[in-house]
């Protein structure tokens, strides 16, 4: 998939632009209550193309602290990913030098780069952005983050600089993705699966950092497995190493179909596990939670860890979860039937009959009618709903939730385009 990288000056409103825009996706297709996205990367969805969208720190370009050398490394491992580069200024302050010397460090790069003169929104402030055109870049938007201001043209723009994304020869291969934090059991998940010790198992965190992916067969049907480094809290990412393999991760779930995310129960979940479901709902792939290492609980605990689990993760009651103890083998063959039954479920078209006959039986909404309900895409499942009157977030859950109830989608996330339709 294209990506896009946003780079430019601490305060200028890069993260601002990056939740405005991944933000379009979110309020149009799919949005999951409860769910804490990470500030670091996202998807935009413009006129009917996808491309991932990855946020930076605050570039330093000419500061010598151990702290700015880190995280300007970590910027350059970004744009080495970039298919396209948003550099952001400050329209309000005007051009400074740090804005000259960032625009020197990308000009050597030899990638596309838009600049978005920020918190420009007014016609009238529009003049204080010409400075801007001495960088020499082709396109030069002036925009407003706060406002919403201008980013039509940015992204009409934008879809027709970026490359086809290339498509994915789709064969009988079941992709299963593992993701989880470090030392969560992912490599010993991999041995078990495939009954040899193909990734390096060591009891001190992170000791993946590449991907390691192997192929074996369940039931009949060929799988391929993916193991990756653990992803760590973005703060906690201290060598540019890490953080690079934590961007091979995140676009290495573009091409999962099933994605397990495993934890070590004995830890307990934490915000980082969140953080981690939130991107693999975002990605809207196929989903089941592992918790794992239960051979070292007490045998009185069993009963308490589907529960326990179930609370930590309220936003995904649809997502199965299957302990397991990747040591011992237990609970594997369940896990495997789990992703053989999410993968069926991605693929699911449901019956237009009952699709047609739903809208008679469902709450209104308030001050219109619920007309027609539609399946119009599936990997993910996608359905489209037409109404005579806007409706809120609540009303989606609960057309959501419905439409659970009636074709199940476990494990799945569904989403639901809206359209509202003016009856005469």
């Amino acid at each position: 998939m294209p990506t896009v990288v946003i780079v430019g000056r601490k305060n200028v409103g890069k993260s601002t632009i990056f939740n405005r825009l991944t933000g379009m996706r979110l309020s149009v297709v799919h949005r999951e209550p409860g769910v804490t996205r990470d500030r670091v990367y996202g998807e935009v969805v413009w006129r009917g193309r996808v491309f991932n969208f990855i946020d930076t720190g605050g570039f330093f370009p000419d500061e010598d602290s151990a702290l700015a050398t880190k995280i300007t490394k970590q910027i350059d491992f970004a744009l080495g990913e970039a298919d396209l580069i948003y550099f952001v200024v400050d329209g309000k302050d005007g051009l400074k030098t740090e804005d000259e010397e960032i625009c020197q460090h990308i000009r050597k790069l030899d990638k596309p780069v838009f600049v978005l003169v920020n918190k420009i929104d007014t016609p009238k402030k529009e003049l204080g952005a010409l400075e801007f055109h001495t960088f020499g870049f082709e396109h030069v938007f002036t925009v407003s983050a706060e406002a919403g201001i201008g980013f039509g043209d940015v992204l009409d723009t934008t879809v027709g600089v970026l490359p086809e994304a290339r498509r994915i020869v789709d064969d009988e291969r079941v992709k299963m993705l593992i993701l989880g934090r470090p030392n969560a059991g992912k490599s010993t998940l991999l041995n078990s699966l495939i009954q040899e010790e193909r990734a390096i198992v060591d009891e001190k965190p992170g000791t993946t950092r590449d991907l390691v992916n192997a192929r074996f067969y369940y039931n009949g049907h060929s799988i391929e497995v993916i193991d990756t480094c653990g992803m760590k809290r973005p703060s906690r990412v201290k060598r540019s190493v890490e953080f690079y393999s934590m961007m091979r991760a995140i676009k290495v779930v573009d091409k999962a179909d099933v994605v397990v995310l495993i934890f070590d129960i004995t830890q307990g979940v934490v915000d980082q596990d969140r953080r981690i479901a939130s991107l693999i709902l975002s990605k809207a792939k196929g989903f089941v939670i592992a918790p794992n290492k239960i051979d070292l609980l007490e045998k009185k605990d069993d009963s308490r860890i589907v529960p326990a689990t179930r609370k930590s993760f309220p936003f995904l009651e649809f997502v199965p979860i299957v302990p397991i103890s990747a040591q011992q083998g237990i609970g594997i063959d369940v896990l495997l039937h789990r992703v053989m039954d999410i993968y069926v479920e991605r693929d699911k078209l449901v019956d237009k009959g009952v699709l047609c006959d739903i809208p008679e039986h469902l709450r209104q909404p308030s001050g219109g009618r619920f007309l027609k309900l539609t399946q119009i895409g599936r990997r993910p499942p996608v359905f489209k709903a037409m109404l005579s009157t806007p409706v809120n977030e609540s009303y989606i859950q609960y057309l959501r939730n419905s439409i659970r109830n009636y074709f199940g989608f476990l494990g799945v996330p569904v989403l639901i385009k809206t359209q509202v339709v003016k009856r005469s």
